[in-house]
């Protein structure tokens, strides 16, 4: 039996930046030499430091991904925009590898009405492709006011999702958790109830231990 290909992706959903010992930045240079795309959306404010901008940033950069800054109203429609802006830019990645190898050249400098094709290709392969995503949940104490935000934007991304043509897997990590940098609460799945039902079991409390928590997501996506 064949066995299924799917695009692989991180979302790190966050407020602010990381307090651990891990570097998120290090941790994703190990992730994107797997594949594995992360993209970063920031929960933030005029009030946010620098900072913060600046490893959300670099983490999208480093992982291939996009990095979106946001306010709680506008989350849910940043999710799906990340996701969806994510998933192109991976295989915009792949076609040019596979360019590169056949005529010596990526997609911006072949003959203008072949790159309008390959571009066609694309957008159709974007809806196509098998996709399994894993959310990486911040819930530290300063999530507080935002996690509730924060849940709605998760299902409705698999709500959305299900209008590709291609199979759309969630996956939900939160961190930290209890005296635990991280805790998977929902497999991978397509079933909206399951991933409701997994989203109740979220507690807020801690600090930020994003690069422990990246490094988790990045083995249980790399079982696969």
């Amino acid at each position: 039996m064949q066995k299924e290909i799917f695009l692989k992706q991180i979302i790190l959903v966050t407020d602010g930046e990381s307090n651990s010992f891990k570097d998120p930045i290090n941790i994703t240079k190990k992730v994107i030499k797997e594949g594995i795309t992360v993209s970063t959306i920031g929960i933030l404010n005029e009030k946010s430091n620098t900072r913060a901008k600046f490893e959300l940033e670099s983490i999208a950069n480093i992982g291939k991904g996009v990095c979106e800054l946001t306010n709680i109203e506008n989350l849910s429609s940043t999710v799906y925009n990340a996701t969806k802006k994510s998933i192109y830019n991976t295989l915009q990645s792949v076609i040019n590898t596979e360019l590169k190898k056949v005529v010596g050249s990526d997609i911006s400098n072949i003959d203008p009405t072949c790159r309008q094709k390959v571009i066609m290709m694309m957008e159709d392969l974007s809806d196509s492709f098998d996709l399994k995503t894993i959310i990486l949940l911040d819930t530290s104490k300063s999530m507080d006011l935002k996690v509730n935000a924060a849940k709605k934007s998760i299902i409705n991304l698999l709500n959305t999702l299900k209008s590709r043509k291609g199979k759309n897997y969630i996956a939900v990590m939160i961190f930290p958790y209890k005296d635990k940098d991280w805790k998977l609460i929902c497999d991978f799945t397509d079933n909206i109830r399951t991933l409701k039902k997994s989203l109740k079991s979220i507690v807020i409390e801690g600090l930020t231990p994003t690069g422990e928590a990246l490094e988790s997501a990045y083995m249980y996506m790399k079982r696969d």
